[in-house]
């Protein structure tokens, strides 16, 4: 029996590092395309709400991580279909993959029910929190405005989080990058119409930006859940018929994304902290330089995140296939991009800080804050790429446990810890103390994350230890009838020479 994988790759021995960079550059492309119109909508958000005074421009970023941090509940979780569909693709069973992503669709419902009880108490809640930050009454009274509406956002974003893994796990970024350039342009068409009141619609200010966010990620869900069905991709994957809930890949989607749920969680709740109780009592001018710089961050690593994408799924069909080499030279071609790209913009944050600030705020104290709060970001790029590099690498491999636990000690204990101790214990160092521990935070896990991928103990991890669905089915009724391909390896049976030969370090 002959089996045609369009998108195989060849042996990593018969591949150079141009061609790998060629390769992966192909596929990250839309993916950075996508990432960085994602972060044109947030970026374009901040923008229009910052037109409506520097208190707006202070509240929307807490406000936007705030609902960030609960959609991490399944964004994490739906995120591991990638893994399973990529390695399945190169495995030779892309039969499995409609299955997996429906099971994040069934996870995003879940975990949208919250959504009723989180904005009907939404002043209750988050007051307690906003209290600890010592925020002010109309600085609290638009961020509640906000989160109530934007909470409705939680499930179609994490619907899209499941189909973008879908998508890049069968290298078909394309789709993914059509459905978010058709949601940036609703966003900001409806910012334009309800922060504003244009057209005769209601001027709602903040209320009207997350208006437009929740009906942003509606229209990306649902462009990217009908591509998912059309009959190209339904022939491969079983997109149509693999509907019904499967508790089985449910469980399996649960051990690989829970840890990275854990992990989102724990990073961008880090940020929470930052950004709602240790940046705060520092005054609102600190604050909304804070936000400026944040923006500008995103500049930075989103298309990074974009490269990372890519690179994950580079790696799991490489392991699917039992090319653990080619995973390697993968990841080795992806951190030289990203710290290249990273370290550049580094540079740029730093010669151009000031001026930088000075588009989003005149105000002569917020652009000297904000410079102060783009040198630290200038020495950080570097480690941030090798986060995203190796982080990706990782969870290509189904390597998401132990990642979740570094992302844990060093958010809570150098980024939170050492950022309250800052402010705490040198109060006279201002800002600069809180940020140098967020630099100190990404220098490490950056050097820890790269030795756990080096260490090489990715390499023991099997996810596909389930025999009755492994193969193809054609390939299947094949073996069972007495007639094994040799060309797919199953699972129980001898293992190649290469797999045999790793070992579990």
């Amino acid at each position: 029996m002959s089996l045609t994988v369009s998108n195989q790759s060849p042996p990593a021995g018969g591949l150079r590092r141009r061609d790998v960079t060629a390769s992966l550059l192909v596929l990250a492309l839309p993916i950075i395309g996508m990432t960085i119109s994602r972060m044109l909508m947030g970026f374009i958000d901040f923008a229009m709400v910052s037109q409506l005074g520097t208190t707006a421009q202070a509240a929307i970023s807490p406000a936007t991580t705030f609902v960030f941090v609960i959609s991490c509940l399944g964004m994490g979780i739906a995120n591991g279909v990638q893994t399973f569909v990529s390695q399945a693709d190169g495995r030779g069973a892309p039969h499995l993959a409609g299955g997996y992503t429906w099971q994040s669709i069934y996870v995003a419902a879940a975990v949208g029910l919250l959504s009723f009880p989180l904005a009907a108490t939404v002043e209750t809640w988050f007051g307690w929190i906003a209290a600890l930050g010592q925020h002010g009454p109309e600085l609290m009274a638009l961020e509640v405005e906000y989160i109530r509406i934007a909470l409705w956002s939680i499930a179609p974003s994490i619907v899209c989080i499941g189909l973008n893994g879908f998508f890049n796990g069968v290298q078909k970024p394309n789709i993914a990058l059509v459905a978010v350039i058709a949601s940036l342009v609703v966003n900001a068409f409806g910012n334009w119409l309800l922060i504003f009141g244009n057209w005769g619609f209601p001027e709602m200010g903040v209320a009207g930006a997350a208006v437009a966010t929740v009906i942003g990620w509606l229209v990306r869900a649902g462009v990217m859940f009908v591509a998912m069905l059309l009959p190209s991709f339904h022939e491969r994957f079983e997109t149509r018929t693999s509907w019904r809930y499967d508790g089985r890949k449910m469980r399996e989607l649960m051990r690989i994304g829970i840890p990275t749920s854990v992990q989102w969680l724990v990073d961008i709740g880090a940020w929470l902290v930052f950004m709602m109780i240790i940046v705060p009592p520092l005054g609102a001018t600190v604050l909304a330089a804070s936000n400026v710089g944040l923006q500008y961050m995103h500049l930075s690593f989103m298309p990074a995140v974009g490269l990372g994408i890519a690179l994950s799924s580079k790696v799991g069909f490489a392991i699917g296939e039992k090319r653990p080499e080619e995973a390697e030279l993968y990841t080795s071609v992806a951190a030289r991009l990203m710290i290249a790209y990273m370290a550049a913009v580094g540079v740029l944050f730093f010669a151009a800080r000031h001026g930088l600030m000075w588009l989003f705020n005149a105000d002569p104290a917020v652009i000297e804050a904000g410079a102060a709060v783009l040198i630290w970001a200038a020495i950080f790029q570097a480690f941030d790429a090798m986060c995203i590099t190796y982080m990706n690498a990782l969870r290509g491999a189904g390597d998401t446990f132990w990642p979740a636990v570094m992302t844990f000690v060093c958010c809570w204990v150098i980024f939170v810890g050492g950022g309250l101790a800052a402010t705490a214990v040198y109060p006279q160092f201002g800002l600069n103390g809180p940020w140098a521990m967020t630099t100190l935070y990404i220098t490490v896990l950056g050097l820890l994350l790269w030795r756990r991928w080096t260490g090489g103990r990715w390499r023991s991890i099997d996810l596909s230890d389930r025999p009755e669905e492994c193969l193809p089915a054609e390939a299947c009724g094949e073996i069972e009838a007495g007639v094994p391909d040799p060309g797919v390896v199953v699972p129980g049976g001898p293992a190649p020479d290469f797999a045999a030969a790793e070992p579990d370090r």
